[in-house]
């Protein structure tokens, strides 16, 4: 694992995970990860898996001082993994392909986003239907060339941000602004007649891959789902 040195909200830690290393990670996991892990078609999404889960426990178990295999989790209203205990922090994970993204936060909640880069056909269709009005236009701006990587860093900011709330699908990625640029913005997400506060940042990573980190202004916290 490698702690990353990037620019994020404060209090946050970021790792990044290579997912392909050698080594079997079963042990520290709970028997309902595993089989979780079982039900996946190919051998090697499985194995991806249990090395994410892996990964998540042994840096959580740093911080906690319990032992990988005795941390207990479970779900917000919408599915987004917790510690059970009150005292554990908070973290978010983040997958795509042999590389998984884990963020650390003591203080409020955070989501975290990486994909890989991709050809995408209908690039700017699902950008009409998932980004603001605004972010749509900033990127049909773009020069062709550059509209794939302003895409995915738009992509990983709205998600960074849903995963922050905690709120799933609950809410249209389409309705609050995460930005198209990857400088930090300060901005807010609506949902049941409410706003919550939150800092979105994009990260370079290694590797080509993109990613986002959203961290809820403390005095928001208690909104995460």
């Amino acid at each position: 694992m490698t702690l990353l040195a990037l620019p994020c909200p404060s209090g946050v830690e970021l790792w990044l995970v290579d997912l392909d290393q050698p080594g079997d990670p079963s042990p520290w996991l709970a028997p309902e990860e595993l089989a979780r892990a079982g039900r996946f078609h190919f051998e090697h999404d499985a194995r991806r898996y249990r090395a994410s889960h892996a990964a998540l426990r042994e840096l959580l178990a740093l911080r906690t001082g319990l032992a990988p295999q005795a941390l207990q989790f479970d779900q917000g209203a919408f599915g987004k993994p917790r510690l059970t205990a009150a005292q554990g922090p908070h973290f978010n994970l983040s997958h795509s392909g042999g590389w998984a993204l884990i963020g650390i936060c003591a203080s409020a909640p955070i989501g975290v986003d990486i994909e890989a880069a991709r050809a995408m056909d209908d690039l700017l269709a699902l950008a009409e239907h998932n980004f603001s009005p605004r972010e749509f236009e900033a990127l049909r701006g773009q020069p062709q060339d550059r509209q794939p990587q302003a895409f995915l860093r738009c992509w990983t900011r709205k998600e960074a941000c849903l995963k922050a709330l905690g709120s799933g699908l609950s809410v249209e990625p389409s309705v609050f602004e995460a930005g198209i640029a990857p400088d930090a913005l300060s901005t807010t997400v609506g949902f049941g007649g409410g706003t919550c506060r939150m800092e979105v940042v994009s990260l370079d990573l290694p590797q080509g891959l993109q990613g986002a980190v959203a961290r809820i202004a403390e005095a928001d916290r208690h909104l995460a789902l």
